[in-house]
């Protein structure tokens, strides 16, 4: 759980600014940022006026968050634990938990969000991202002319659940654990909890955002993110 990297363009340049553009004015808000990394997300949420607790299952990442806290003269709290077990966090504590794009790793998504529903106060949002599972199967990717060009993506074993190392990118030391679900798996388990879903969203990149990246092209032909708003009922 939890996002490791110093520069990231779908992150910084793409998910970051449509994040906190869609959760809008946080002040006096109470949020817990779940699968917080290195802590950036929880760093801009403070900014912003909100009174923010940062969790993640990753020690090293987690005092990686503190010291950039520190060195950013924030006053934030950073807690280590599993998603599915935060014993440390109170119940019906905040209003929002932001999940970006960890809840597609955790390996008890379920367990997950019965915590996300425990911590949250009645009214809570959960709002979410994660890698659109439709085009994130365990067989998939883009199909290319003889040219190199991109035809189409393809997708397989779309019904296969499964978890496996990877690689993402040459820059990381050691492979990350990656797994797949359905998407019916991520609508069933808050919707059986008792969240209302308020707002599903598959961002496109607007002509601004192709700008940022050679590889947001990518963005206008499929949704590789899948954003979604739940109010706990």
């Amino acid at each position: 759980m939890g996002r490791a990297c110093r520069y990231h363009d779908y992150r910084n340049d793409f998910l970051m600014p449509l994040t906190l553009r869609m959760l809008g004015d946080v002040r006096g808000r109470d949020i817990l940022d779940l699968g917080c990394g290195d802590g950036g997300y929880a760093r801009e949420l403070a900014r912003g006026g909100a009174a923010v607790v940062g969790v993640d299952g990753s020690e090293r990442l987690i005092e990686l968050a503190r010291q950039r806290a520190l060195a950013a003269n924030l006053d934030l709290k950073f807690v280590c634990a599993n998603a599915s077990h935060m014993s440390e966090i109170s119940s019906n504590a905040f209003d929002l938990v932001l999940a970006s794009m960890s809840l597609m790793d955790v390996e008890d998504y379920v367990g997950a969000i019965a915590e996300t529903r425990r911590v949250l106060q009645h009214g809570g949002e959960l709002f979410m991202s994660i890698t659109h599972p439709c085009f994130m199967a365990p067989v998939s990717g883009w199909m290319k002319d003889n040219t190199g060009r991109a035809k189409f993506f393809a997708v397989d074993q779309y019904f296969e659940r499964c978890a496996w190392e990877d690689r993402m990118t040459p820059k990381f030391s050691h492979p990350v654990i990656r797994r797949h679900r359905p998407l019916e798996d991520y609508m069933a388990a808050p919707l059986n909890a008792g969240f209302v879903l308020r707002e599903f969203h598959e961002p496109s990149a607007s002509d601004d955002d192709l700008k940022k990246s050679a590889r947001f092209w990518k963005l206008k032909r499929i949704p590789y993110f899948l954003f979604m708003r739940w109010t706990k009922s």
